[in-house]
């Protein structure tokens, strides 16, 4: 290393995992050629055999009259060279995952007959399996098929919940192939069933599912059979909303977690606690490693007990990315020890990230495996801050050891809370628009309460296998407890306050600065641990690093006028049901027309109207305009107006004593808006030469002829909003 220049231990995985990042990065955000890329994988090996040559001769010395430095350099550069092509390889491999998949595609009624995999979401909203299709028949076609499609019943008051894994069934429906984005910034509904490798949905007749008295095949998956013998007890044993939060943290399955649960998890920054992550994993980790201790096995033999029954579990909840990290940093972590070698949590981060790299490309594309690799890397950088401020290590009495303990324990929580959501601040302000700060003191209280709730749900599956029923009762009725104690703390705690709300869209290469800080801040901390930075030098750069990573979601609020500001752009956003139009005018004004519905399933403010938003970059709208009092018009202004993307919303003023105008108006006072009834015909003048007269419906009749007419004039051209008019309207 040079004079002068910080001294940084990275780990061998981590430095052949940062390449490969990089150029898989490069290779996502610009345009590379296609000959560049379809060739990238054999000029990585090529270059990596030149690494390699140059290594055998600098160890071998055959290189006579060649100078070694010129060696070394040549290795290394085409060491970088092929990392980098790797990872661009890579890349293109995850851009080929990506591939558009079609919009509103057709239904086709389809006869299947076949195999059930896993009912794990069979108590969802609406009740899904997992089926495996052998045959299938298409108008008077009938061919043999194998093929995992994922079963819908529409009518969740005859779901199928005799429906059992390993069950041979004979179906009728609707099949409907995987379906891409509908709106600009929105997810793609059919992306996460191609890389589960489904290939598409059956809206399933309820009365036509029937078995076969002698079926061809028998039995089913020993996974998804354990899976829904858990789930069916759980259901059984306590209330919906702790068996669905149980399911969440020991099976992986969020599909009985309802979208209010899911919210408020989220405003809380706990949403880590609704399936499986690196917490779940160590705590499950440390209850085998306890369970190995009082049966007063050998060293040796508890640790393969350990390390296969976590890796048991890992396979069991589907191997996500967040329980393969977790596991493979346990592991290289218990064997290290085995062998007498002390490996670093850091070492094992990048092994896990390089393994899952290399095995599924498109899986860095995932929010789970960013958020789950961003937390850890939050995590090692604040690790060096794990001291006191002030802390001695004089003694005391038995309470001043008591107190000191349970400050450290709650200072070095605090710390883990803090580096999880700097690591991931950037990120999440990216997927959601918001940042939910509470969750750096509301994880305080709720990851022990987690652990006592995953400690009492195994408790009680125990229980339940070898007990009587009246201790069986017991223990439910304890989890029972906890659970719902877990669910009121996080919701009361999500509510004290609000998300910090970033309504434009992080910069990706900000976002990769900020990791790279907080990547340099661990491994200045690894060189600390032996002397060389001191400590003291160490915490400041952890400390500079955690603040840059904080301050990622200030970048889209600097200055810089969009490209798109300059001219008017008209979006008639897919809502399914209902309408919603997103206006942007010249000089960055915005005007909204109606939101879409509501329910207890999906808002379209949330997940179709937002995002259209924050992709345009606008801000928030200065005029929001709705049309008429019903739900497929006025069901996604509440979560808009909550998240401050409405200043004035105008209205007919009908239907004054609904409920749901009352909750439209708490939402503007917090979002800061305001609701402005229309009593007569009104014309507005606008930024940029623009216009928008808007004249009421009828005062009798039905509520579509009470709509609201829009006419906007500007650029040159008009466009008229009339909401649900009749023909009397």
């Amino acid at each position: 290393m040079r004079p002068g220049w910080p001294r940084l231990v990275v780990p061998a995985p981590v430095a052949l995992w940062l390449p490969i990042c990089a150029g898989h990065l490069v290779s996502s955000l610009t345009p590379v050629p296609a000959v560049v890329e379809s060739g990238s994988r054999a000029l990585a090996i090529a270059m990596g055999a030149v690494s390699l040559a140059a290594a055998v001769a600098i160890r071998s010395r055959s290189g006579i009259g060649f100078d070694p430095r010129h060696a070394r350099r040549a290795e290394a550069a085409a060491g970088w060279i092929s990392l980098l092509l790797a990872g661009a390889a890579l890349g293109a491999e995850s851009d080929r995952a990506a591939w558009p998949l079609p919009v509103h595609p057709r239904e086709v009624a389809v006869v299947l007959e076949g195999k059930v995999l896993d009912t794990a979401a069979i108590d969802a909203e609406p009740p899904s399996v997992l089926f495996e299709a052998r045959r299938a028949r298409i108008g008077g076609a009938e061919t043999e098929c194998r093929a995992r499609l994922l079963l819908r019943w529409r009518d969740s008051t005859i779901a199928p919940r005799w429906i059992v894994p390993g069950l041979w069934l004979r179906i009728s429906g609707a099949y409907r192939p995987p379906e891409d984005a509908r709106n600009p910034g929105g997810a793609a509904p059919g992306r996460w069933l191609t890389a589960l490798g489904i290939a598409g949905t059956i809206s399933v007749d309820p009365l036509s599912p029937s078995a076969p008295a002698d079926p061809p095949e028998r039995g089913g998956d020993f996974g998804a059979i354990v899976r829904d013998r858990v789930a069916r007890q759980l259901a059984a044993a306590v209330s919906p909303p702790v068996a669905a939060l149980a399911r969440g943290m020991l099976l992986g399955d969020r599909s009985g977690i309802s979208p209010a649960m899911r919210d408020s998890f989220r405003d809380g920054g706990t949403i880590h606690l609704l399936s499986i992550s690196g917490l779940h994993v160590c705590i499950l980790a440390g209850f085998l490693s306890l369970f190995a201790t009082a049966l007063r096995m050998p060293a040796e033999r508890g640790r393969e007990v350990e390390l296969f029954s976590l890796w048991g579990y890992v396979a069991l909840v589907g191997a996500p990315a967040s329980a393969i990290r977790s596991a493979v940093l346990w592991t290289a972590v218990r064997s290290g020890r085995a062998w007498g070698q002390v490996v670093r949590p850091f070492a094992a981060w990048g092994l896990a990230g390089l393994i899952l790299h290399l095995l599924d490309p498109a899986s860095v594309l995932d929010p789970g495996f960013q958020l789950s690799f961003a937390a850890v890397l939050g995590l090692g950088a604040s690790g060096v801050l794990s001291r006191l401020p002030g802390e001695r290590r004089n003694g005391g009495g038995k309470i001043r050891s008591c107190l000191r303990s349970w400050a450290r324990g709650t200072w070095s929580l605090f710390l883990q809370s803090g580096g999880a959501t700097a690591g991931t601040t950037g990120i999440q302000s990216r997927l959601f628009g918001a940042v939910p700060v509470i969750g750096i003191f509301l994880n305080l209280a709720v990851i022990p309460l987690c652990t006592l709730f995953m400690a009492e749900a195994i408790f009680f599956l125990f229980l339940r296998a070898a007990c009587p029923t009246a201790v069986v009762a017991m223990g439910a009725g304890a989890l029972d407890a906890s659970g719902l104690l877990l669910l009121t703390l996080n919701d009361r705690g999500a509510g004290l306050l609000s998300p910090w709300l970033v309504p434009g869209l992080a910069p990706v290469a900000w976002i990769a600065v900020a990791l790279l800080a907080l990547l340099a801040a661990w491994a200045r901390a690894e060189a600390a641990r032996g002397g060389d930075p001191p400590r003291g030098s160490a915490a400041r750069w952890s400390l500079g690093a955690l603040a840059l990573a904080a301050l990622v979601p200030l970048a889209p609020r600097w200055p810089g006028p969009a490209p798109s500001q300059e001219q008017a752009v008209v979006l008639s956003l897919d809502v399914g049901q209902g309408d919603a139009t997103w206006i942007g005018l010249p000089g960055g004004e915005s005007i909204l027309v109606d939101a879409g519905p509501a329910d207890d399933g999906r808002d379209a403010g949330e997940l179709v109207i937002e995002p259209a938003l924050r992709l345009e970059g606008r801000g928030r709208a200065t005029v929001a305009i709705l049309s008429h009092a019903h739900l497929d018009h006025f069901g996604g202004f509440a979560w808009l107006a909550r998240r401050r993307w409405i200043g004035a919303l105008i209205e007919n003023g009908s239907d004054s004593s609904g409920a749901w105008r009352l909750r439209l108006r708490a939402a503007l006072r917090r979002g800061g808006g305001r609701l402005v009834p229309l009593s007569r015909d009104s014309s507005l003048a606008l930024p940029g030469r623009s216009t928008i007269e808007i004249v009421r419906g009828l005062e009798s009749g039905g509520e579509n002829d009470r709509s609201l007419a829009a006419t906007l004039r500007a650029a040159g051209a008009s466009i008229l909003l009339a909401g649900d008019l009749e023909s009397a309207g």
